[in-house]
């Protein structure tokens, strides 16, 4: 049997290999919440580096004029004019070309496809990025398009007295029109915009109308799966007393943004539409912008022209960013996930949390400025050249 002291120096020893292993944790602990600290720090600080200059890391001529219109066409660029339309990659190579002759051209695009038509005109191409263009070829002429991700084309057509809206499969060799839904002006109003989702399967369309002098407008939505069979394709619809509706947007694939003249609507679920949000707003609208999951909106700020508001919201209608900015601007779009203000050579890119990523001056001017795959790389198109740039945070070229 031990004895008092043995027992005494044995809890001792006990006692004293529990400390160790105590501190030993806390030590490890510290580590890991310094290490985590360091990384995010760093983390934060890339993620957060403001940008006030660039660099020019590759340019080619641009071998067009200044009435060409420029459009960011994934990693790539399209470019369209009343000659046709083209796509060309980060090394000016032309991707494909499509040379149509239009005096008001139309241009939708959807993942690899393109869908160009000349409004008023009889015939639509449609581009999957990989071959010459498929023609359609329709009895009426053409007031608006829109091609789905696999190539499927919504047009309305307009007749006299009514407009009819087509929706189209050019890769079907034995009959191209899919579905036709026809509508009267005098009762139905005026289609104003169409849009159609991804899938091709579910197409929004808005019409105007006015009595006595005030607008009604009203958004039907039609679903071509075998949920829409059953209801004459249509699947749902609201109307808007004394307002009109500017534009629809897909901001998702099962979400899309109703653009009304003082706010907008957000409905998800188009095979049973359901409303998720209706905000109105008591200031005018300068501008409008939309992007994969989010829609915002530019405002007048207190009388102060050097001033706006801007607000952005994601696709379940909850406000994500309210700030106030002094940019001023020709041109404001969203790319990629930022917000994007031109003006002449001037330039700002804000994140969608708020952040203000660069704000600089173009030398040479910038008409278009896209967003490439590769982190904060652009394409900048200006009047003689095609630009890939690299945000920097000094002054040297």
């Amino acid at each position: 049997m031990s004895t008092l002291n043995e027992r005494s120096g044995e809890y001792r020893v006990a006692r004293e290999k529990t400390r160790r292993k105590v501190l030993r944790i806390i030590v490890v602990v510290i580590l890991v919440v310094l290490a985590g600290f360091l990384c995010y720090t760093i983390w934060d600080g890339i993620r957060n580096k403001q940008y006030n200059s660039y660099k020019i890391v590759a340019s080619f001529d641009r071998t067009d004029s200044n009435t060409v219109v420029y459009k960011n066409y994934g990693d790539n660029i399209l470019k369209y004019s009343r000659d046709g339309a083209s796509a060309i990659d980060s090394e000016g190579n032309v991707i494909w070309n499509g040379s149509v002759e239009m005096q008001s051209p139309m241009v939708d695009i959807s993942g690899d496809y393109v869908a160009i038509a000349d409004d008023g005109g009889k015939e639509i191409y449609v581009y999957s990025g990989s071959d010459a263009g498929t023609l359609i070829e329709v009895p009426l002429p053409i007031r608006n398009i829109r091609v789905a991700s696999q190539g499927v084309v919504a047009a309305v057509l307009e007749d006299s007295t009514s407009n009819t809206v087509c929706l189209y499969d050019p890769y079907n060799s034995s009959e191209k029109l899919l579905v036709e839904v026809p509508t009267n002006v005098s009762s139905d109003g005026y289609p104003v915009d169409i849009e159609l989702s991804s899938d091709g399967k579910s197409l929004v369309t808005a019409y105007l109308s006015v009595t006595k002098g005030v607008p009604e407008s009203r958004v039907c939505f039609y679903n071509f799966s075998e949920v829409g069979q059953d209801k004459n394709r249509i699947v749902g619809g609201k109307t808007y007393d004394n307002t009109m509706i500017a534009k629809l947007d897909f901001i998702n694939e099962n979400t899309v943004c109703i653009m009304l003249d003082n706010g907008f609507s957000l409905f998800e679920n188009m095979k049973q539409p359901e409303e998720l949000c209706t905000e109105r707003f008591d200031r005018e609208i300068k501008s409008a912008v939309f992007d994969e999951g989010y829609v915002g909106f530019v405002f007048e700020e207190g009388g102060d022209a050097a001033m706006s508001g801007l607000k952005l919201y994601d696709a379940s209608g909850k406000k994500v960013l309210d700030k106030k900015v002094d940019y001023q601007y020709e041109q404001v779009y969203m790319d990629k996930g930022e917000i994007i203000f031109l003006s002449g050579g001037g330039c700002s890119i804000i994140r969608t949390d708020g952040f203000c990523k660069f704000k600089g001056v173009f030398d040479s001017g910038a008409q278009y400025l896209f967003g490439t795959n590769e982190k904060d790389t652009y394409y900048m198109v200006d009047e003689n050249r095609i630009n890939i740039i690299e945000l920097t945070e000094d002054n040297t070229q």
